[in-house]
């Protein structure tokens, strides 16, 4: 029988509060996320939150309805959350895709019988192209550095985004990547947050895939839409972040009316940036629909930029909160006022496009203190 997303999202909270949460310090300093926290996950039935229907395993969660679940486990443990959202890229990227790749593996992710890592943020960057595809018969070569790939040494497969000669984007499937003489990682970037996450520079040399490797090729211009169109979906975690700190705000041990009233504003605070966030995600679904001008397109991504902005300011906000009220104590590493603190930073960059960062920049623009 299929999961409901209720029941999902029940089943989120209680292993974010009971399996997470109470390693998520242990979790924050080890070398690699642990290998039980994304089978707790997987185990819960969570890894095809965002998987159509049809698909064994598949929940079909649009961005709202995944929003919750996305939230609690961010703020049961932030390294393992950012690992486990990387599975679920792979998943929406291969559900949209049309090449063969993608009914061979959309149901092992979706079943949890895989766990996926992508690659494809480098392609927002100007100049020559980071990754690059060039066809050969029915498949394609891939050759360059991807200078961040989340998730190596616990996933077991993929999703690489590579830049054709006609700009196009070729996307494929990378099974057995740690067999591959033609993949080389680099060691494990030295991280102020999210340093378990097995996040490394990976190099391709000449890696040659078939056809059936292949989820999809876009047109530059598609992929650049569904690219701006998805950054300005508002984040889950930043909320859970925001999330764990005011309910560890109610822990304190010195309990003061001004605690209290600000635990209140913040709580306040984070209900209208989930309303919000779910308002911002119905009107992007629409205009991904098609159901927009261009002029609504524009407008939708811009609002989606200001409340994605909204949302990293309150999840700073609850985090310098709660090291405030915990003291001095709040900087040892077994203190999670500071891992969570770094984790509401570390959202400050992921994901950042030149909209985000102008959103981010005008809003330290404007001096609270006149």
């Amino acid at each position: 029988m299929t999961l409901d997303l209720t029941t999902a999202a029940e089943r989120a909270r209680l292993v974010a509060d009971d399996v997470l949460f109470p390693a998520a310090q242990h979790t924050d300093t080890a070398d690699q996320v642990p290998r039980e926290n994304l089978d707790s996950l997987r185990d819960a039935g969570l890894n095809g939150l965002q998987g159509p229907t049809d698909v064994p395993g598949g929940l079909g969660a649009d961005h709202s309805a995944a929003r919750p679940i996305a939230e609690a486990v961010a703020g049961g443990c932030g390294a393992t959350a950012f690992v486990w959202a990387q599975h679920h890229g792979a998943v929406r990227r291969c559900a949209g895709g049309e090449g063969p790749a993608r009914d061979v593996w959309l149901p092992k992710l979706c079943d949890g019988s895989v766990l996926a890592g992508i690659g494809f943020a480098y392609l927002r960057r100007p100049g020559p192209a980071a990754v690059r595809a060039t066809a050969v018969g029915d498949g394609w070569r891939i050759d360059g550095e991807a200078p961040w790939i989340t998730g190596w040494g616990r996933a077991d497969v993929f999703v690489i985004m590579a830049r054709a000669e006609d700009g196009s984007v070729v996307t494929v499937m990378v099974d057995q990547p740690y067999e591959r003489s033609e993949l080389t990682a680099g060691p494990p970037q030295r991280l102020a947050a999210m340093g378990s996450t097995g996040t490394v520079a990976l190099r391709f040399d000449a890696l040659v895939l078939g056809a059936n490797s292949v989820i999809g090729v876009q047109t530059s211009e598609a992929w650049s839409l569904r690219d701006r169109v998805g950054s300005a979906l508002p984040p889950a975690a930043p909320l859970g972040i925001a999330d764990r700190a005011v309910r560890l705000l109610s822990d304190t041990d010195r309990p003061t009316p001004l605690l209290a009233s600000t635990r209140s504003h913040l709580t306040d605070a984070l209900e209208a940036r989930r309303r919000a966030a779910d308002e911002v995600a119905g009107v992007v679904a629409s205009v991904s629909a098609g159901e927009a001008d261009p002029v609504g397109l524009e407008s939708a991504i811009l609002r989606g930029a200001l409340e994605r902005e909204r949302g990293l300011d309150l999840a700073r906000r609850a985090t310098d909160a709660l090291v405030a009220a915990s003291g001095g104590g709040a900087m040892a590493l077994s203190h999670p006022a500071q891992r969570l603190s770094r984790e509401a930073t570390f959202y400050l960059i992921q994901a950042q496009t030149g909209s985000l960062r102008e959103a981010t920049l005008a809003r330290v623009a404007r001096d609270p203190y006149p």
